[in-house]
């Protein structure tokens, strides 16, 4: 007999881990690449790397004459949502030791395991990409220790090119919490308020002072360690001294000029968690499958600056 039974679909565990996850969906990595369902694992999206790809359709349509139709260019790149996978153990002495009173919690709690573990990961992956992709902006960023550059003139003007750019205005804007703490005790932010040094500046006070006052600003900090189980702990903060500034659609699809997004095929990144029975380590396991393909949209869209202390 095999020591290992066929997974079964388990729908309960699958509804927790699927409104979990949906939970859990007000994380960094959302806001920078939100996630668009689609229809297929694979497909298309329009891709927006020049400032060509803003320009406006003509709309005018003869009496009797055909509509301008809006398609896929044979340039416009692929999607591909690739499979992704955790499991998790319940031993039987786990059971024994959480007794016959509940035994869905046992298996609640394991489920919550795996879909944090799914969206830290996911986090990694958004912020490695971002990272990857856009280089720092060049000749701006020196505003640690005292400085006696200006931030807010330094980010409108990056705004304000960003939007000729692109023709809308920048919307969205990630600061890492390295980052925030400099801006915060930046000689030339304080100035702008008085008293600030005493209480200082939070970020709805500090969104106001921007070209775009209505600028959604989100600071957090991502901190993983970067070694394997058995050896001392070695974290790094993935989001870094970094800001972000970038275009973003509260409700993006295949086709919007949104920065980033996260494609999947299943809202919530949960496509099933699953059932099986490992003889041999006496244990039940926990699997959780979905799909995603993480893509920068919209290069054009966005901006990066590393905020830097210029040494004295």
């Amino acid at each position: 007999m095999s020591s290992t039974s066929t997974a079964r679909f388990h729908t309960t565990l699958t509804n927790y881990a699927r409104g979990l996850a949906q939970d859990k969906r007000s994380s960094l990595a959302d806001f920078l690449a939100p996630e668009v369902v689609v229809p297929a694992a694979t497909g298309q999206y329009k891709h927006f790397n020049d400032k060509n790809a803003f320009q406006a359709p003509s709309t005018s349509r003869a009496v009797g004459g055909p509509a301008r139709r809006l398609n896929f260019e044979a340039d416009d790149p692929p999607y591909n949502c690739l499979p992704q996978a955790l499991e998790i153990a319940i031993d039987d002495h786990e059971r024994d030791e959480a007794g016959q009173g509940d035994p869905l919690r046992l298996e609640e709690a394991k489920t919550q395991t795996l879909i944090t573990n799914a969206v830290i990961a996911h986090e990694v992956k958004v912020f490695q990409h971002a990272a990857n992709t856009l280089a720092p902006v060049g000749g701006m960023g020196a505003w640690g220790g005292n400085s006696s550059a200006d931030p807010i003139a330094e980010l409108d003007s990056l705004i304000e090119a960003l939007a000729t750019d692109i023709g809308r205005m920048p919307n969205r804007m990630v600061i890492g919490l390295p980052a925030w703490a400099i801006l915060r005790h930046n000689p030339a932010v304080i100035a702008k308020f008085p008293g600030a040094q005493q209480v200082g500046v939070n970020r709805t006070q500090f969104a106001t002072l921007l070209l775009n006052p209505e600028i959604d600003i989100r600071v957090g900090i991502l901190s993983v360690d970067q070694n394997k189980w058995g050896k001392a702990k070695n974290n790094k903060n993935i989001v870094g001294a970094d800001i972000y500034l970038f275009y973003g659609e509260e409700n993006p699809t295949q086709f919007d000029a949104s920065f980033m997004k996260t494609f999947r095929t299943r809202r919530g990144g949960v496509d099933a968690v699953r059932v099986y029975r490992e003889e041999n380590h006496r244990s039940d396991i926990l699997a959780v499958d979905w799909t995603e393909d993480i893509k920068i949209t919209a290069p054009v869209c966005g901006r990066r600056v590393s905020v830097t202390t210029p040494s004295s």
